[in-house]
């Protein structure tokens, strides 16, 4: 269980001169979005502990909250608040392992980064995704451009690297008469392995067109908001 701080408590109900959490604000167990949730709890005075379930404001899955009277005093029952916290955590790489060759210092820095993250040691996680970029643009620039600041090294990267390579590729091998046309129009039978490779290809093009770009103006706003 992972404890709910009593600075994300948006509002409360009495019982008697108890205060019992109406609404808070906490990561989703399920999908990792700081989220609300609405909190009904059947209070019985005679009961130490009490569950709930709520609904994740962003995925709308179900997560169970647990409330625990700790003590008793003049002014009412202390009750502290739990969320049941199921096992959240980044997978490093995934499936883009067995379909993407690395070089070994950008994939250690990588995997580094998310298992800091996977720890909630945020203050690492920006330092390595720092470490992370130098590693991709060291991967590709010259000793002399990797001396400028790191902007510049993107910068530098976005001009010698043919963003549009892939893509022009894709059309080509989409082309009349080809293999991956023939699938598509379902001239020719698909394996699972082809199936899967095919759904990682649009999940990389969709990331890259769509995902990436807004990604990016959602960074700008949080860190400039």
């Amino acid at each position: 269980m992972r404890k709910i701080q009593q600075t994300t408590i948006n509002s409360v109900v009495k019982y008697g001169q108890t205060k019992l959490p109406k609404s808070a604000n906490t990561e989703c167990p399920e999908c990792g979005n700081d989220a609300s949730f609405q909190l009904k709890f059947d209070y019985q005075i005679n009961q130490a502990v009490f569950s709930t379930l709520s609904r994740c404001s962003v995925c709308k899955e179900a997560v169970l909250f647990i409330l625990i009277k700790t003590s008793h005093n003049d002014q009412g029952e202390e009750v502290e608040l739990f969320v049941h916290q199921t096992s959240f955590t980044r997978e490093p790489l995934g499936r883009l392992a067995s379909t993407a060759r690395l070089p070994d210092d950008l994939e250690r820095v990588y995997r580094s980064a998310v298992n800091v993250h996977n720890m909630k040691d945020w203050t690492a996680t920006a330092v390595m995704a720092n470490r992370v970029l130098e590693s991709i643009t060291g991967s590709f620039l010259s000793d002399n451009e990797l001396g400028q600041p790191l902007s510049k090294q993107l910068e530098t990267l976005a001009k010698q690297i043919d963003l549009e390579e892939p893509i022009v590729k894709l059309g080509q091998l989409l082309g009349k008469g080809s293999n991956l046309n023939h699938l598509l129009c379902l001239e020719k039978a698909t394996s699972e392995e082809t199936a899967n490779l095919i759904i990682d290809l649009l999940d990389s093009l969709i990331e890259y067109l769509y995902i990436l770009p807004q990604r990016i103006v959602h960074l700008q706003k949080q860190i400039e908001g």
